[in-house]
């Protein structure tokens, strides 16, 4: 009855938090990066995991969950964009450049996901040396970059262990009998919700400028989880049953990717703010990293006047 009331508790301040941060304009920021870094993002992750496996296998795999999210013209349309995206260029130097402003463009959504977890983190980065601004814009590349690069690791782990699992079913289906609805549990939910799992520990983990202990950020990553996972099939419900697509004619599968970029930013957001409300409620391992300083809004009365003016204080 006690962690009923304290998870409770936390769910209320995590919308009171949600609401106060004005986290949903924060959503709409970040799905509108979305729609410039998820061609080239999609295209880097295809270049890796391609080198590792097949390369037919790897498309069918992404733009077939892709399709399940925002349709299949909005996967097509994304399929379509990435063929056109040409990196290699006759000259070497002409060759570096469109490498370079695919790496960038495809991590601008990441630096843009840091700056609102630092806001619900309430940290921010106060370097003092000269250059800091230089040298925190570079990490911030890399580790975005580290994380494209962990995104097409896990996808050819996913397709491995999908493949293991089909394989050893079908040994134990051949030994046991029907295992039809085992094998449903593991591909279609417990799979899916462990790499997604693992792909919000490594955001909550890395991104914000904040220290967050592991097991906070492994409970956390789960509940966001769960709530992307039903998030996912209401917001697919919505999409498939709306007219948005046909209303825009030629725009409307990119309308449809921006949506769904939308409710799944606002879904990512309130799991980043329920991590942070339960780990500081329950306990208080969220710290600013070395360079950086914890941020707090408050609110101060002018002595002349009524007027209510916002201070931010570190």
């Amino acid at each position: 009855m006690k962690i009923i009331k304290t998870y409770w508790t936390v769910l209320k301040e995590s919308f009171a938090k949600f609401s106060a941060d004005d986290m949903l304009s924060r959503s709409a920021a970040l799905s509108y990066y979305t729609i410039f870094s998820l061609p080239p993002m999609l295209l880097i992750i295809l270049q890796i995991a391609t080198q590792f496996y097949g390369e037919v296998r790897i498309k069918e795999a992404l733009f077939g969950e892709i399709g399940k999210l925002v349709g299949r013209e909005g996967s097509m349309q994304l399929m379509n964009t990435i063929n056109k995206l040409d990196i290699f260029a006759p000259t070497w130097w002409a060759t570096i450049i469109g490498i370079g402003a695919v790496v960038f463009t495809s991590t601008t959504v990441f630096v843009t996901m840091q700056d609102a977890l630092n806001k619900i983190f309430e940290v921010r980065a106060s370097g003092q040396t000269k250059g800091f601004g230089i040298l925190k814009m570079l990490r911030d590349r890399a580790i975005s970059f580290a994380l494209l690069i962990s995104i097409a690791f896990i996808l050819m782990v996913s397709l491995a262990l999908d493949a293991l699992i089909s394989s050893f079913g079908k040994y134990i289906e051949s030994t046991i009998g029907d295992i039809s609805l085992v094998m449903l549990v593991l591909t279609s939910i417990l799979l899916p919700l462990a790499i997604i799992t693992l792909l919000f520990a490594l955001l909550f983990k890395f991104l914000p400028d904040a220290k967050l202990a592991w097991k906070d950020t492994w409970v956390g990553a789960f509940i966001t989880a769960i709530l992307f996972s039903l998030g996912k099939y209401l917001i697919g419900f919505y999409i498939g049953n709306s007219s948005t697509a046909n209303l825009y004619d030629a725009a409307g599968s990119i309308l449809v990717i921006m949506i769904w970029a939308y409710y799944a930013s606002a879904i990512f957001l309130f799991g980043a703010t329920f991590t942070y409300v339960r780990a500081k409620n329950l306990t208080g391992n969220v710290k600013p990293e070395d360079y950086a300083v914890r941020v707090k809004n408050v609110e101060v009365k002018m002595e002349k006047g009524a007027d209510v003016v916002a201070v931010t204080t570190d």
